[in-house]
């Protein structure tokens, strides 16, 4: 089996990948909200067009049973003690908000052990209701109680330390995770149009892997998590429909050195 590649065709048949042979699996499949990503619209109208395209506009039915075999053959690579991440957000559709909680359905045979709060600090706009500020990260587990947790990798320093009661200044992150967009100035950035940023990655697989582990990215977008594994001394195995996409990867991979993202700490 082959690591450390991006397949260019479908995860939804995962043919190259062994049974039980991938650590963690992280991922965010598409939104499916129709909407033209790489242009610029204004009052329904492409005014600049930028970038790679890609429209998500699949029939609902149709979304649903093609992540129905990606997440199917997810659970069949994934090894006993495994982990699934799953990014997802709120669609809003014909003025309601439709809430990501039926991904729970594909998942009741393993055990859901957070619900991530990924909290940004910019992003769209309207004067109808509340701007959205947040998307959520479903944590999911092979096994009830033998799984992956590497808590001393991913702690944060405490504002409340008290030496008197607390052995040491870190504590345990909280199920809000406050990190930033990724925008046009960050070196991470790319022409991928719907990108998530480095340091989200970097928690999920430094508190779910360890050293020379695989991880796997069905839906890889602009390699987002093919660039941390190799930061972080992981393997990576990806699967992009879209060739620009993969070339958008493959760019950013050349640029990645091994071990660049760890600390004194051996996570």
């Amino acid at each position: 089996m082959k690591t450390n590649i991006i397949y260019n065709e479908s995860s939804e048949t995962m043919h190259q990948i062994n049974n039980e042979s991938i650590d963690m699996i992280v991922t965010s499949p598409p939104y499916n909200i129709n909407i033209s990503y790489g242009n610029k619209v204004s009052k329904g109208k492409i005014i600049q067009s930028k970038g790679v395209k890609y429209k998500d506009n699949l029939q609902e039915d149709n979304y649903r049973l093609m992540l129905e075999k990606v997440f199917s053959e997810c659970k069949r690579v994934l090894k006993k003690d495994g982990s699934i991440f799953i990014n997802i957000k709120n669609r809003y559709n014909d003025g309601t908000i439709l809430s990501p909680f039926w991904i729970q359905d594909y998942f009741k045979d393993m055990f859901l052990k957070n619900i991530i709060i990924w909290n940004f600090d910019w992003g769209g706009s309207t004067n109808k209701r509340f701007a959205p500020r947040y998307e959520y990260v479903f944590w999911f587990t092979k096994d009830k109680e033998k799984y992956k947790f590497n808590l001393d990798s991913i702690k944060i320093p405490a504002l409340n330390y008290r030496p008197d009661r607390y052995k040491s200044q870190l504590k345990n992150p909280s199920d809000v995770w406050k990190i930033s967009m990724v925008s046009g100035n960050f070196e991470e950035r790319t022409e991928h149009p719907a990108q998530y940023p480095e340091r989200l990655i970097e928690r999920i697989i430094g508190c779910s892997t360890f050293k020379n582990d695989i991880v796997l990215d069905p839906f890889m977008g602009s390699g987002t998590t093919a660039a941390v594994a190799k930061k972080m001394s992981r393997n990576y195995i990806g699967y992009e429909i879209v060739p620009e996409y993969i070339k958008i990867s493959e760019d950013r991979l050349k640029k990645c050195k091994k071990g660049e993202l760890l600390d004194e700490r051996d996570c």
